[in-house]
């Protein structure tokens, strides 16, 4: 009878829903401090920490003359398309970052970093290249992204391959002040709210499953196996304030 017992008590020691709400509920305080403290810093960082980022746009195409050459329309796009892939790798070259970074003095970049700031992107079914650059300063963002177009031009007109084939599209402008691309100011207090609940359930658990006080006489019976005669009822603090 006692293995069957103790077998049972085995059987009944997993956690149901019910209790884990009650563990939650119990400690509503303190998830409530710790999800508002971490919500706190996300928004202070957010707000104070961290410098806002502004990114300028512009774009490019790569254009191939039939006139001069013995191909159809289809033939020049498809060469066009091919061409792109070429002038992503040679615009972020050190041989066109290096004219620009002579060609803006105030721009204390290195290579990688302003590699970094420069995203070319296009389409499998366009001839356009879209250029962003990402800088503290909507000025200077706007600043990199004409000159970088302007010496990748230059410059490409010394190769066969690229010369006199690209072609900007619209020069790029300061974005506005008051609306940077980053952070984004509602995903990132979002986020710090959502590891603040996260972090707090966390802590509330493991202090809960390092808790081996008994709560009830019915947990006694059930993991000691043994009858409860009689129990002092109120808390210590109760007793002692009846003492």
């Amino acid at each position: 009878m006692d293995e069957m017992k103790q077998q049972d008590v085995i059987a009944e020691e997993g956690i149901t829903f019910s209790e884990l709400l009650k563990i939650v509920w119990s400690n509503i305080t303190l998830v409530f401090l710790i999800t508002l403290w971490v919500t706190v810093i996300g928004v202070v960082y957010t707000f104070v920490i961290v410098n806002p980022e502004y990114t300028a746009e512009t774009s490019i195409m790569i254009q191939i003359d039939t006139d001069t050459t013995d191909l159809t329309d289809q033939q020049a796009v498809t060469l066009a398309q091919q061409l792109i892939v070429t002038y992503k790798e040679f615009a972020v070259s050190d041989l066109v970052l290096e004219s620009v970074l002579e060609d803006i003095p105030t721009l204390d970049y290195s290579y990688a970093k302003l590699r970094e700031a420069i995203t070319l992107s296009s389409t499998t079914s366009s001839v356009i290249v879209t250029i962003e650059v990402v800088d503290e300063s909507p000025e200077m963002a706007q600043e990199i992204a004409n000159q970088l177009v302007v010496n990748s031009i230059e410059i490409a007109n010394d190769y066969m391959f690229l010369k006199d084939r690209i072609k900007q599209m619209l020069p790029a402008v300061a974005p506005n002040v008051n609306n940077p691309s980053a952070p984004n100011k509602v995903l990132n207090i979002v986020i710090s709210f959502l590891i603040g609940i996260v972090l707090s359930l966390g802590i509330v658990f493991v202090k809960e499953l390092f808790n081996n006080k008994f709560k009830s006489t019915a947990e006694m019976e059930k993991y000691l196996n043994i009858n409860v005669i009689a129990a002092v009822p109120g808390t210590i603090k109760e007793r002692k304030l009846v003492d």
